[in-house]
């Protein structure tokens, strides 16, 4: 029997490391995968800053433009 607990205990430590180096694998995988999503996450907020900034020049532009159209039908009309 004394071989049989032996056999025992160096099975439940075999598992146990196994179950610790998953755990740790887990970690590392998710912490890997949080790096991506961060990067993803940064590289669409640069994108989305630029579609910012072009709607943005757009908008003055478009608004210039009605200024002057709204200035010469005034003048038009009056």
């Amino acid at each position: 029997m004394s071989k049989l607990n032996d056999a025992n205990k160096r099975l439940d430590a075999a598992l146990a490391q196994l179950e610790d180096a998953l755990k740790q694998r887990a970690a590392a995988d998710q912490a890997a995968g949080t790096a991506d999503e961060n990067a993803r996450l940064r590289a669409e907020l640069d994108r989305l800053r630029a579609e910012f900034a072009a709607l943005e020049e757009t908008s003055a532009a478009v608004s210039g433009r009605l200024d002057e159209t709204i200035g010469r039908l005034r003048t038009v009309l009056a």
